[in-house]
């Protein structure tokens, strides 16, 4: 990596955050909750463009492939922090707990006594600001009030971003160069990087027609949210309602046409994109025949999150398994310091074990000081590795949108008798669900992918470690002021409509109900456990005993949890089935740019519109939701 691009990068990692968390946080223009981000996607079409003027005018000023890859790299670290599902929802859950407590809910004396006192802030008055607007965060009280609770916050996610780290060096060779997995999310980047080669998509007409099509569509579909008059093509949520009996156990049910989400599911192998539309169809089946068979009634029926948490668990066993040899390997090789195995890699064997046992000490120390049991600790920490392994092998063998909210302290407590559990744990299990929920700004996957475009595109993984987390360490910092700059200025109960109430309700609310009227363990969650794990060992040992078997583990792992996007996928597998089937391989490869350009024409306008919205302060076209 060059000095100029770190430097470049490490500029606009700032202003990304600043435009992602203005955006998604004032606006609700929603910019990272998918596999691919928009904003690096758009700053990697900019410097493109600007790299080809250069090309021609000033060719020794131009950037080279190492230099575009590197300064993307490190605006989607910074993504993986400025987001919705991860800064947004731990600045969002820090103000609730203090400003929501009144006599009618008892949280004094129920829920604070259970709280780390130094992971919140607590002066109702100085919070005021921050939930009402119209104020400012720059005096002292209010910046003393939020630094300690904020640093210690700040070790703790620094601690997420280098364990994720060193794991994804420890699994990189085997994925990468071992098993050569598809990696589909670097497609679009190495074209973007790739600049007008003679071979470029860039260079043929299909992209430019599928830029075209999904920009035309944004920029209509954006002048109808100003101008109602104009014709509106829905590609955004729209309900399926059935009212009627048994039917009405669908809800909530979304027909979507996002043209980036049809692009990059296009990417995904067929077997893969089937089973995601078809197991979340399956989980709708389940609540309708359960409804006719009289199980209507039960609370949580079919238990959804059940069957999440026994596929995970199963698909995140099975990796680990069939990975056991490699991983002796590489610790025989850290315990040996045997440098010959480690050649190229972002970091050495030893200094990535060591590195990962560091982080793990840090997170389970974290929450032991916060309240948890041990054991809980160890069984929290185990399954967010696991978990992390799963997400990332998903991405990397698929590709597709994973939105996981089922391996969660808070969903993992109702297996169990509340009573069993104790308060201090139950009150930090909730807690930490700001950064498990729906997990699709997970670090991990984006940092393994990086490493895989890095690769391809020339760029040493030697020295690659330290940007990538001087990107996420400052996108945490900036990503923490720019959401107290909004909350000050604008009011988080006032006008941001992207305040994470939802989170707030899942946590809090969850959590007074859980020391008040407590649960139990039932037998039908570990049923659902039982059966799903049971299902995806199944459906792997089909998938290794006939060729051609239609059903994919990953499909039932990631499929549930499709509510945006299994249309999508739906389109994106017939249209590539009817390719393949009387096209064959070669029409494939000659559409895929048209779906490539799908993706880009949707992020570059989708882009534009949430730059309006951020830089004139007013509402605008957002592409998702």
């Amino acid at each position: 990596m060059t000095r100029r691009a770190f430097w470049i990068g490490l500029l606009l990692v700032p202003l990304n955050v600043y435009w992602v968390i203005v955006a998604e946080l004032r606006w609700y223009i929603v910019l990272t909750l998918n596999p691919l981000f928009v904003t690096p996607v758009f700053y990697l079409f900019v410097l493109a463009g600007l790299n080809s003027a250069l090309l021609r005018f000033r060719p020794r000023w131009a950037f080279t492939k190492p230099e575009l890859v590197s300064i993307y790299i490190m605006l989607v670290l910074s993504c993986t922090v400025a987001t919705h599902d991860f800064i947004i929802n731990l600045m969002s859950s820090m103000t609730w707990p203090r400003w929501q407590a009144s006599p009618s809910n008892n949280w004094e004396a129920t829920l604070f006594p259970h709280l780390p006192k130094w992971l919140y802030v607590w002066d109702k008055e100085l919070l005021g600001g921050a939930l009402k607007g119209s104020s400012s965060l720059y005096t002292w009280p209010i910046l003393r009030m939020w630094a300690a609770p904020l640093a210690f916050w700040s070790i703790f996610i620094f601690s997420i971003g280098w364990t994720m780290l060193c794991f994804a060096v420890i699994l990189r060779k085997a994925w990468v160069d071992q098993t050569r997995l598809a990696f589909p999310i670097v497609r679009l980047p190495i074209v973007l990087t790739d600049g007008a080669t003679e071979s470029s998509p860039l260079r043929h007409w299909p992209l430019w027609a599928g830029f075209a099509v999904a920009a035309a569509l944004d920029i209509l579909n954006g002048l109808h949210e100003w101008y109602p008059s104009m014709p509106l093509l829905q590609t955004r949520a729209n309900p399926l309602i059935f009212p009627t009996p048994p039917w009405h156990t669908t809800a909530p049910l979304f027909t979507t046409w996002y043209p980036f989400a049809i692009g990059l599911a296009y990417l995904v192998p067929l077997d893969v994109s089937f089973s995601c539309w078809f197991f979340y169809l399956f989980m709708k089946a389940q609540s309708v025949i359960g409804y006719q068979l009289g199980y209507g009634d039960v609370p949580d029926f079919p238990y959804v999150s059940e069957q999440g948490m026994g596929a995970w668990y199963a698909f995140s066993f099975f990796i680990l398994y069939s990975s056991r040899s490699y991983l002796a390997g590489v610790l025989k090789a850290a315990w040996r310091n045997d440098r010959t195995q480690d050649v190229g890699e972002a970091m050495s064997y030893r200094g990535a074990v060591a590195g990962m046992a560091a982080g793990m000490a840090v997170f389970g120390g974290f929450w032991y000081a916060a309240g948890m049991s041990p054991v809980w600790v160890v069984v929290v920490l185990a399954t967010y590795l696991l978990l992390s392994m799963a997400i990332t092998r998903a991405r990397a063998e698929a590709g597709g949108q994973h939105t996981v909210w089922d391996l969660e302290p808070m969903r993992m407590f109702r297996l169990f008798d509340s009573r069993s559990i104790g308060p201090g744990t139950l009150a930090t299990g909730f807690m930490s669900h700001w950064y498990w929920r729906l997990n699709r700004s997970h670090p991990m996957p984006s940092q393994l992918e990086a490493m895989k475009l890095a690769q391809d595109q020339g760029l040493s993984l030697r020295g690659l470690a330290g940007p990538m987390m001087a990107a996420f360490a400052l996108a945490s910092v900036s990503g923490m002021w720019a959401c107290l700059h909004v909350f000050y200025q604008h009011g988080a109960l006032a006008k941001c409509q992207g305040f994470a109430n939802w989170t707030n309700i899942e946590m809090w609310d969850g959590l007074a109900n859980a020391l008040g009227a407590g649960f139990k363990s039932e037998a039908g969650r570990w049923g659902a456990i039982g059966a799903s794990s049971a299902l995806v060992v199944v459906l792997s040992w089909l998938r290794t005993r006939y060729a051609g078997f239609p059903f994919h583990p990953l499909g039932y792992c990631i499929g549930p949890g499709l509510i945006w996007l299994w249309c999508p996928f739906f389109v994106a597998w017939l249209v590539k089935l009817l390719v393949l089937r009387y096209g064959g391989l070669k029409s494939y490869r000659r559409s895929l740019p048209f779906f490539l350009g799908l993706v880009l024409g949707d992020y570059v306008t989708g882009a534009v519109w949430a730059l309006i919205g951020v830089y004139g302060n007013v509402p605008a076209y957002g592409i998702f939701h």
